[in-house]
């Protein structure tokens, strides 16, 4: 998992996302050792990217479109544990022709608890070929962070 870049704050540091959405700990979520399984992480990150990249004032898909979560990597850093509330950031990190990368952090207060970078593909629904991204979708990428391979 690439830290810092160079020129912006840590993915540990809430400061680097000005993108957040919200989350609750249900006991469900919870294992045997009484904190949250790692796997119900992915699915808290995934809940954050989808409310942020499917809200309806952003508009980043194009009709017959959509995002395909090509890789994954998390980088734990502290237990969660039920009951409890957290925040997810999103920031940009890298986009190319047809594929971008994105970060999240999850954190309790000033505290993270786990980062995760997704790469995701913009891809034609009909084809399931990638597609090049839309002027949009990078200028909403660059607004958060995001540069250019």
């Amino acid at each position: 998992m690439s830290s810092a870049d160079e020129t912006g704050p840590s993915p540990f540091e809430r400061g680097a996302y000005k993108l957040w959405s919200k989350e609750h700990v249900r006991f469900s979520d919870t294992d045997i050792n009484g904190h949250v399984n790692h796997a119900v992480f992915v699915i808290y990150f995934e809940s954050g990217r989808v409310q942020i990249t499917r809200d309806p004032q952003f508009d980043l898909i194009e009709d017959g479109c959509n995002f395909n979560v090509v890789r994954i990597e998390l980088d734990y850093k502290a237990e969660l544990r039920f009951p409890g509330n957290i925040d997810i950031g999103l920031r940009g990190i890298k986009y190319g022709r047809t594929s971008f990368r994105i970060g999240h952090g999850i954190f309790q207060g000033d505290k993270c608890l786990c980062t995760e970078e997704a790469v995701l593909v913009y891809m034609d629904r009909a084809t399931r070929k990638p597609r090049p991204l839309s002027e949009k979708l990078i200028a909403w990428l660059k607004d958060n962070g995001a540069t250019a391979n």
